[in-house]
C-alpha cells in the first residue's frame, strides 16, 4: 500500500537529495522507510553511503512520517523539516553499494512542531546503526 505513493509526493527533497526510496510502514508512533544504496548517490564515497547519507536518509525517513501525516491524514501539504539534534549516533558499519537499507525511526515524544525519535537502521536482520533524532517542523511547501 505504501510502497504505490510516490516518495516525491511525501518530501520537499527533490533528486539528487532524496535519500528515501519508499515509505514502507507508518503509524502514529513508528514509520519505516527503505533505500537501495546506489554509486550515484550523492553521498556515495568508497563503495558505501557516507554517514552524512546515512544522517540524511534517516531524517528523511522522519520527514517521509511527517509527509505521509499531513498529506493524508490533516489533508495539507508537506512541510519543511530541519535537524534540530544529532543524539547517541552509533554506526556500525557503513551500507554498501547495492544494499537496501530499513530505517525505523520511533516517535518519543511531540511538542507542538518538535518530534524526537529513535532510529535503527537494518541491512536484513543486521542493525547497522541506531540514533535519536530532534526534527523540526517548519513552513508548508505547497
Amino acid at each position: 500500500m505504501f510502497r504505490d505513493i510516490d516518495i516525491l509526493e511525501l518530501l520537499p527533497q527533490r533528486p539528487p537529495f532524496v535519500m528515501v526510496d519508499h515509505l514502507t510502514d507508518y503509524s502514529e508512533t513508528q514509520s519505516t522507510c527503505c533505500l537501495t544504496v546506489r554509486a550515484d548517490n550523492v553521498f556515495f564515497e568508497k563503495g558505501c553511503l557516507a554517514a552524512a547519507g546515512l544522517i540524511e536518509h534517516i531524517a528523511q525517513t522522519c520527514a517521509a512520517r511527517l509527509g505521509y501525516y499531513n498529506k493524508y491524514v490533516l489533508k495539507t501539504g508537506v512541510r519543511l523539516g530541519f535537524i534540530g539534534e544529532v543524539k547517541n549516533l552509533n554506526i556500525l558499519r557503513l551500507p554498501r553499494e547495492g544494499e537496501l537499507i530499513e530505517t525505523t525511526i520511533t516517535v518519543m515524544q511531540e511538542i507542538f512542531d518538535v518530534t524526537l525519535v529513535s532510529a535503527e537502521v537494518r541491512v536484513g536482520t543486521e542493525v547497522i546503526a541506531t540514533t535519536g533524532l530532534k526534527i523540526a517542523q517548519g513552513e508548508q511547501t505547497d
